[in-house]
């Protein structure tokens, strides 16, 4: 019997979206991004306690940045789930270059559910943190940037991509092990069978403890500390590096 092109992913009977389950937090999941979470996504990452080690995001986090995000996530989720739609039939699972479950959601007592956080796979843009790089290179074939180009052109599946993540919990929800349950279930049931993911980094700011936490529960091994590495809301930060590496 052929395997849905889905799998591992469950479907709300009542909704019809995917999710992924969470093995031990029973009340958590992992889900598509909505539109609906326009008007939450603002109040979460201008949370004090969750921005302050987010390097990406403005801030503050307006509406305004939250419609374009999200439409964007909901419209490269889609693109995903049609091509899983189109493999419907064939007799291996398709590896496509992205997760359509990121969102972290806590279910209620009512059925409904809450936002409370984000996970992240995605490619590495630039090469100057990947294993064995050196930034002093004279050989432009060698650079960061040169190689980080060929990452982004590399075909879904490939082993040689190198991958990183990045997420965000809200902090009613920190010290749970949710985010290091949701990273393991997302890694181990979507990104390594699904997107053919083998070669991962982990950055984290050199004071982010629990987030490196979730990192060495799930695999990575600490490499380096790149001293002021980059700068975000006015700070200059020092980054650990972690590498996974995936045997099978």
């Amino acid at each position: 019997m052929l395997q849905s092109q889905f799998h591992p992913l469950k479907t709300n009977a009542s909704t019809g979206e995917l999710y992924l389950p969470l093995e031990y937090h029973p009340n958590i999941i992992l889900t598509t991004p909505r539109l609906s979470d326009i008007p939450k996504l603002p109040d979460l990452l201008n949370d004090p306690g969750v921005c302050i080690w987010l390097r990406g995001p403005p801030f503050p986090y307006e509406i305004e940045h939250s419609e374009e995000w999200v439409t964007k996530l909901v419209e490269e989720t889609e693109e995903i789930l049609q091509e899983l739609k189109d493999a419907e039939g064939n007799d291996t699972l398709k590896l496509v270059g992205g997760s359509p479950v990121r969102c972290i959601r806590e279910i209620k007592e009512d059925g409904t559910d809450v936002l409370i956080g984000d996970i992240h796979l995605r490619r590495c843009e630039t090469m100057e943190l990947a294993p064995g790089i050196k930034n002093n290179s004279e050989s432009w074939e060698d650079s960061p940037k040169l190689l980080g180009l060929a990452n982004m052109r590399r075909e879904n599946g490939d082993p040689e991509i190198l991958w990183s993540v990045g997420y965000f919990l809200a902090t009613s929800h920190s010290g749970q092990g949710i985010m290091t349950s949701a990273f393991k279930a997302i890694l181990e049931q979507w990104a390594i069978p699904r997107m053919g993911i083998r070669r991962m980094i982990g950055e984290t700011y050199a004071e982010n403890y629990g987030s490196q936490r979730v990192l060495e529960k799930n695999g990575f091994v600490f490499r380096e500390i790149v001293k002021e590495h980059l700068e975000a809301k006015g700070k200059k930060h020092d980054i650990c590096v972690f590498d996974l590496n995936v045997s099978l």
